[in-house]
């Protein structure tokens, strides 16, 4: 007779060519990954024009507009989403509640069925669990789903950016830091997403509706230029602006500091490392204040680092931008994990 578990894997997808897609606030990342010879190997990636999810215009089907080399079986979405919500719960393990229950009532969001809700375990121990929520409104999840409305690729899963990632940071440095205590920020054009870890654990995550593009309209509003002269004065250094940069910055850095003292306390440690990532982090002014304010400094990690990348996969006009594709590689290799 046939065992259980080896009839649910006929059943099971076997993701092994799937294509990462993160819609950010300032463009549409997009990378391809195939298992072969049972490595992850990135065969494609490109950044493509940013989409408006919510646009009362509708959306015409993202696939359609796909590159020859982008076309695989699966699709595994990400978006930054400054309406999702994102907490790490700790609740008894030995309780009359459900873990669904303690999620659902930790969350705060009752019977609303205007968000999708998901969690992961992340810890547990005689004394407490702890998990990772998220919620997405449904909404967003939808439109999401909705770039591509038929034939391949399909979408096989819908996840946060930032949470994407973190993915993509435990397959690469993370793995090195197993007993370390090391801190992670994804710091995009609109949400900023900070992580802690301590032994391999994830202890604690914030989530913060700032980024690059905060910077900028600070820069344009003080200086009385547009957007496309801020990004260069940003770049080139030509003025100093670092007064501006540190009045957009302030309470990102407030909060930052909070937490990470919070870390160190709890846990009874020092943050030995700091890894960034991103598209904002090429902002050299970003670095130095983060730097300044806790006194490591930032490790601008490469998503691509560690893996194989067939010859011409990633354009050279994309060079030193790889940052900027770390929630694509963590959506992407989340599922090929599976």
């Amino acid at each position: 007779m046939t065992k259980l578990s080896e009839l649910l894997k006929v059943f099971k997808r076997n993701y092994s060519d799937v294509l990462g897609v993160d819609v950010g606030a300032s463009a549409t990342k997009v990378v391809r990954i195939k298992r072969l010879n049972e490595s992850p190997t990135v065969v494609a990636a490109d950044i493509l024009p940013a989409i408006s999810l919510l646009s009362p215009v509708p959306v015409p089907s993202f696939s359609s507009q796909l590159p020859k080399g982008m076309k695989s079986r699966y699709v595994a979405l990400a978006t930054s989403g400054s309406s999702s919500i994102i907490k790490l719960l700790t609740f008894p393990p030995h309780a009359e509640k459900t873990t669904d229950d303690h999620v659902n009532e930790l969350m705060g969001l009752g019977n609303s069925s205007d968000y999708r809700v998901g969690y992961e375990p992340v810890m547990e121990t005689r004394v407490e669990t702890r998990v990772l929520a998220v919620a997405l409104p449904d909404a967003t999840a939808r439109a999401l789903c909705g770039l591509f409305p038929e034939g391949i690729p399909a979408p096989c899963s819908v996840e946060i950016s930032g949470l994407a990632s973190l993915t993509a940071y435990q397959k690469g440095p993370g793995a090195l830091h197993r007993e370390d205590c090391v801190a992670m920020i994804d710091f995009g054009a609109a949400v900023t997403l900070v992580s802690f870890f301590f032994k391999g654990s994830l202890v604690l995550i914030r989530k913060f509706d700032f980024g690059a593009s905060n910077i900028l309209k600070k820069l344009q509003d003080n200086l009385g230029v547009d957007q496309e002269v801020a990004a260069g004065i940003l770049n080139d250094g030509s003025f100093d602006v670092s007064r501006i940069v540190h009045q957009a910055m302030e309470h990102f850095l407030q909060q930052l500091i909070i937490a990470w003292d919070y870390v160190e306390r709890r846990e009874n440690t020092r943050i030995g490392k700091l890894y960034v990532t991103g598209g904002g982090v090429s902002l050299r002014l970003w670095v130095q204040e983060v730097e300044s304010s806790t006194g490591q400094a930032p490790v601008l990690w490469n998503p691509f680092e560690g893996m194989v990348v067939q010859a011409g996969a990633f354009p050279d006009r994309m060079k030193g931008q790889e940052g900027r594709f770390s929630a694509a590689v963590g959506a992407a290799l989340g599922m090929l994990r599976q």
